[in-house]
């Protein structure tokens, strides 16, 4: 971590201006106010000559300057830091007409002494950003194999974002300027410019080492002591001073005995500890408070050529999101929208986000709600796919100032557990035929293995997103980007029969936004229709460069699959329904994957779906639209990454399982029911049983074993009609209960639609909210509700014959508030049904 008592960011009169590359200072009618230091495309859409929804502009061809006139801060202060935490991408800087800086590199952080230079009143920064395009025009050597996601391979030798930059699913707005904070900080020779914290947990004592130093040449610091807050106690070590090449560096670990664990909140409380340096100067004394830190162990679990997380010695099932900034062209986001979203993954279960190798380092703000919220990291290093110049002297100079910036940052991260090199690299090389020689590069094999394991102890490295097995997209070994159900179509089934270890992505569909969405899309394109044919919607739809289909044809796949409807006469006469099944069929398929995966027996450790939000308005990847409300298939996600969970697996002439899980640190007690239905309302089975499961463990049985027959519940022997076509079980604990439904389909059968007896009833407008109450005589498949301007708490559910259930239903962000009125639907009822109001 780094101190920032001091730190302010850079005010004063900030300006930006188009220029040549390569050439002097715009004119002054060429310069426009900005507000701060932002992107070039964040500050056009600010002043609403550019949007994403506007057209295409490619900024790497395109010159920027950017100016700050400004005043030195007051005080007494004689030596001053300047601080550049991230220039995207080809930068030179320039104080009061003094060349300060050149940067090659978005992902480096740059602190520059600056006290001899910076006058009391009138300084000027310039920072010009020359096209990216040009250098990429530059004669370099040909890479060993071809990245098809890139149009431009020669990317592999400079260090910036690959959004923007990958056609068919980023839309064409790559980050040019400061996208990172640009500073000021006095020097004090009384206090540390920086601060390490190292915290270990070593047979449940906890240890704290610290190191501080200093900008000074020497420190005016006589004395040096941390502490920190366990259990009411404040324990406390005093620090030694050193020289660390010339320069005055502090140390000490602090050591707690017992010490309480941070565990993610799946499987524990994020217990993190107050943390405060106190220091003495010249018989003056201070004190900084340097935050909260939590104590765990991380380790990987690779046995039988699998790969698991192990956290305080403790297996966890690690699944989540992979993340997509907040923000598409800021690539930060507001504090506020942080623990929004990352609140609402902590409830939704999960418990493990990956930030990969083709986004962008995340702001300090992300981990510190990611360590307060209990949900692990998996932090990959921005290199994806390409193959990477490692012997060119300058790339292997500038991946060392690299790891050197970003590195200490996640020292003291109790939620960063993984830290990977790379997202799909060796894959790639596999796939497009390079030798296996190549497969596993030195530089992420080596350099920066060496790098990671010195500075960052106390978490797993692990190569490359997609490694290990006999090839690096293996399913069975190691980790893997999965979508054998997804792009390669495999039957559900298959999330199991594969073998899955560890799925560093998977689950990508064109997800269907909602409604308000598909509004938005509708006002961008007003004169024509926008369904899922359309030249705006396919122009949004994710693909894989050269690829004769898109990501719309794999959902639309499953649709067919699951539900035996044909999706393109769907979309030709009934186009609302052809996407509230597209919502159904995506929702279908995480619930069943995920029910094989956390099933008892299960050899599958971890995984995470592609990915969080869109980054325009369309049917994107995103589980998240490009508003960050959430989708059909989110609410799927949340109901099966439930710490307590329900599950069943179809195992063929073996029957049906059902599977309990309880990851709570504690044992669950409480009642397991099982239903059977035909028609989905008359009883066929039904069965029940006490049931405590243990903490942090998982059962399975055959439902056979629980009845007193034998029913042939899954269809499997065929010797006549499916006896039932819904299977409910219920798992009531004090705490609340587990539910799964499970519709019992016919392969190859049309979905059959009937008079369900749904209904539901709303009550009035309490505290901006309204509550919603939905019930059903009959079995009701997927839930879903027509409603302008609300959105409910859960969406797509199934509900049990005879089921209820309660929903709350808020007003969308940023739309306009309209009466309330709403439709509630099931794919397997006849008509929707109003939603009536009560008084």
């Amino acid at each position: 971590m780094n101190f920032t008592s001091g730190r302010s960011v850079l005010a004063g009169a900030w300006a930006l201006a188009p220029g040549e590359p390569g050439g002097v200072v715009p004119d002054e009618a060429a310069w426009r106010p900005l507000e701060a230091p932002m992107p070039v495309a964040a500050a056009l859409a600010a002043a609403g000559t550019w949007s994403l929804d506007g057209p295409a502009r490619d900024f790497d061809r395109e010159c920027w300057w950017y100016r700050c006139r400004f005043d030195r801060p007051a005080g007494d202060a004689s030596a001053w830091t300047l601080g550049l935490d991230g220039l995207a991408t080809i930068a030179s800087v320039w104080l009061n007409g003094e060349p300060l800086l050149e940067s090659r590199n978005m992902f480096r952080a740059h602190t520059l002494a600056v006290g001899d230079r910076l006058r009391a009143q009138g300084n000027e920064l310039l920072i010009r950003f020359d096209p990216l395009a040009d250098a990429l025009a530059q004669r370099k050597p040909r890479p060993r194999w071809r990245s098809p996601m890139l149009a431009q391979q020669q990317l592999r030798f400079w260090r910036t974002t690959l959004l923007g930059r990958t056609p068919g699913w980023s839309p064409p707005a790559v980050v040019v300027g400061p996208w990172r904070d640009v500073w000021l900080q006095p020097v004090d020779e009384a206090r540390p410019s920086s601060i390490e914290l190292q915290p270990r947990l070593v047979e449940g004592r906890g240890e704290l080492t610290v190191r501080c130093s200093f900008d000074a040449g020497a420190s005016a610091a006589s004395e040096l002591r941390l502490t920190l807050d366990h259990g009411g106690r404040t324990h406390e070590v005093a620090l030694q001073s050193t020289l660390v090449d010339g320069r005055p560096q502090w140390q000490g670990t602090l050591s707690v005995d017992n010490v309480e664990a941070w565990w993610p909140h799946t499987h524990g409380q994020p217990t993190r500890h107050a943390v405060q340096l106190h220091g003495r100067a010249t018989g003056a004394d201070w004190s900084m408070d340097l935050g909260a830190v939590g104590f765990r162990t991380a380790e990987a679990d690779t046995g039988d050529s699998g790969l698991g997380l192990r956290i305080n010695g403790e297996p966890v099932f690690a699944r989540g999101v992979c993340w997509v900034p907040l923000d598409t062209v800021k690539l930060h986001a507001e504090p506020a929208q942080y623990r929004e979203v990352l609140t609402r993954l902590r409830d939704a279960g999960v418990n493990l986000i990956r930030i990969g190798g083709t986004m962008a380092y995340e702001a300090d703000v992300f981990f510190e709600l990611c360590d307060e919220l209990g949900l692990m990291v998996w932090q990959e290093l921005m290199f994806a796919n390409m193959d990477y110049p490692a012997d060119d002297a300058g790339f292997a100079a500038e991946v060392d100032a690299e790891l050197a910036s970003q590195l200490p940052a996640w020292a003291a991260r109790a939620s960063v557990v993984v830290v990977c090199g790379n997202s799909e690299v060796e894959q790639q090389a596999a796939m497009w035929g390079a030798s296996r020689e190549y497969w596993q590069p030195p530089l992420f094999h080596d350099r920066i293995a060496a790098a990671v394991t010195e500075q960052l102890p106390n978490v797993v490295y692990w190569p490359s997103s997609a490694h290990g097995g006999a090839f690096p997209f293996q399913p069975n070994a190691g980790s893997t980007s999965y979508y054998g159900v997804g792009a390669y179509r495999r039957p559900l089934a298959d999330a199991r029969a594969s073998g899955l270890r560890f799925a560093t992505e998977c689950l990508a569909f064109a997800q269907v936004p909602p409604d308000g969405t598909l509004a938005r899309l509708r006002a961008l394109n007003a004169d024509v229709a926008v369904r899922s044919h359309s030249p705006l919607w396919k122009a949004r739809a994710p693909r894989d460069l050269g690829a004769g289909w898109d990501f719309d044809d794999v959902r639309d796949h499953y649709v067919k699959h699951l539900f035996g409807e044909d999706p393109m006469a769907l979309r030709m006469s009934d186009p609302a329904r052809h996407l509230v099944l597209g919502r159904a069929a995506a929702a279908e398929a995480v619930a069943a994957a995920f029910s094989q995966w956390r099933s008892a027996g299960s050899v599958c450790r971890g995984v995470m779906v592609w990915f969080l939000r869109d980054l325009w308005a369309g049917a994107g990847w995103g589980y998240l639209d490009d508003q960050c409300q959430p989708k059909a298939v989110f609410h799927a996600l949340a109901r099966v990454c439930q710490p307590l969970h329900l599950g069943f697996t179809d195992d063929g002439l073996n029957g049906f399982t059902l599977h309990a899980v309880n990851e709570q640190g504690t044992a669950q007690e409480g009642t397991l029911s099982l239903s059977l239905y035909r028609e989905g309302e008359w009883p066929v089975a039904q069965a029940e049983r006490a049931l405590q499961l243990p903490a942090r463990s998982c059962q399975g049985w055959a439902i056979t074993d629980w009845l007193d027959g034998f029913t042939d519940a899954s269809w499997a022997y065929r010797f006549g009609p499916p006896p039932a076509d819904v299977v409910v079980a219920r798992w009531q604990v004090p705490q609340g209960a587990a539910e799964r439904v499970h519709f019992i389909d016919v392969e190859g059968a049309p979905l059959r639609r009937s008079d369900i007896g749904l209904s539901a009833e709303a009550g009035p407008v309490v505290e901006g909210a309204i509550e919603v109450t939905v019930r059903s005589r009959a079995a009701a498949r997927f839930v879903h509700f027509e409603v302008d301007g609300w959105q409910p708490d859960d969406e797509g559910f199934h509900l049990a014959p005879g089921g209820e259930r309660r929903l709350r239903f808020t007003p969308v962000a940023g739309s306009p508030r309209r009466p309330w009125r709403a439709t509630v639907s099931a794919i397997n009822a006849l008509v929707p049904v109003t939603v009536r109001q009560t008084a």
